[in-house]
């Protein structure tokens, strides 16, 4: 199988009281599968602005993003090499 390439993508655990902020996926290669707010970077778009970004349309929330549980690497469905920032934030608008 090829390398298809590279792709940057964030995605944000949003958390209020014992909840977690979760979407269902509606595109081809994850049918009905659960995630967080997540999506690419666009080129020359800033991580940060990507995340708040990422969520806003998914969700229609404004978020104020805390921290981050790390930079993960892995191979997608689609044979990509994914790398995703992952945050943690909270609605505030």
């Amino acid at each position: 199988m090829a390398h298809n390439g590279i792709v940057l993508v964030v995605s944000v655990s949003i958390f209020r009281d014992d909840e977690i902020l979760i979407i269902r996926e509606n595109k081809p290669t994850a049918i009905d599968k659960w995630n967080f707010p997540s999506g690419r970077i666009e080129y020359g778009e800033d991580i940060l602005y990507s995340a708040r970004r990422e969520v806003k349309e998914e969700t229609g929330f404004d978020v104020k993003l805390n921290g981050t549980t790390g930079v993960y690497n892995f191979i997608s469905s689609t044979n990509n090499q994914v790398i995703l920032f992952h945050f943690t934030g909270e609605v505030n608008g």
